[in-house]
């Protein structure tokens, strides 16, 4: 093959053929495995796939907990700013004028 010409390249691409040997066990494996994974308690499940449901359960606790700093966040902030409003205008009604503005 010559590197200098790309039709080469395309035309040894367009003839070449993948001719695999069907395995006559294959679909026998298959459904031999499907009847295993079907007798498969939820406790034996879980064990398999502790790992991941971990870190499933990990990620969910993380992200609850950052989302709830969050909300708790901006409620304290609204009510502490409420607080203040409250406290001024009972201070001086002119800043009561001045908000509704």
């Amino acid at each position: 093959m010559n590197p200098s010409d790309p039709n080469d390249l395309s035309r040894t691409l367009a003839e070449w053929r993948v001719n695999p040997k069907a395995d006559p066990n294959f679909r026998p494996a298959v459904w031999q495995h499907i009847q295993q994974r079907s007798r498969e308690t939820w406790g034996s499940y879980v064990q398999g796939h502790l790992a991941g449901w971990a870190v499933a359960a990990v990620v969910t606790v993380v992200g609850a907990t950052f989302t709830g700093h969050a909300l708790a966040q901006s409620k304290i902030e609204a009510g502490r700013e409420e607080m203040a409003v409250s406290y001024l205008v009972n201070l001086d009604p002119r800043v009561l004028a001045n908000l509704r503005n």
